[in-house]
């Protein structure tokens, strides 16, 4: 029996375009620049760049075979609630804005802090598709959603 998804198959690959998109455009988007980061700010985003990088492996790892770049999950997907899981629902995602956040602080454009905030709005819009999904293939997403921050840990989770 086929699962209904809350949205089309190419809209859910839309998103994942326009994400391709916005990361290219993080890193090559022109501007001047109009900050310059000092050397203990650029040391401070070069180990968020190594953190978020090691974050998204992480999470990339744990999927194993279920990792997508769609919202739509795999049909091979299994709920993931422990490890990177159990801190976020999504820490690939958090590790895309840790990451972008990061090349902003370095690269010093406002055209790079436009691009970043547009990335945090598709991200959001991914992680509430991607949720839908997750909430009707797997019964006990609701109950892992209600303690799991989306991008940030929750604090009153107990652990």
């Amino acid at each position: 029996m086929a699962v209904r998804q809350p949205v089309p198959r190419w809209f859910a690959w839309l998103l994942v375009m326009l994400q391709l998109v916005l990361l290219a455009a993080l890193v090559w988007v022109p501007g001047p620049r109009v900050w310059l980061a000092p050397g203990w700010l650029a040391a401070i985003a070069l180990a968020a760049l190594a953190g978020a990088a090691l974050l998204a492996l992480a999470g990339a790892g744990q999927l194993g075979t279920g990792l997508t770049a769609s919202p739509l999950p795999h049909p091979s997907a299994k709920l993931r609630t422990t490890g990177v899981y159990g801190w976020v629902r999504h820490p690939i995602y958090t590790a895309l804005l840790v990451g972008g956040a990061a090349v902003v602080v370095l690269g010093g454009r406002l055209t790079q802090v436009a691009v970043w905030l547009v990335l945090l709005a598709l991200l959001l819009v991914k992680a509430t598709v991607e949720e839908a999904a997750l909430t009707v293939r797997f019964p006990d997403y609701r109950r892992y959603r209600a303690v799991t921050g989306r991008l940030l840990p929750n604090p009153r989770r107990p652990r």
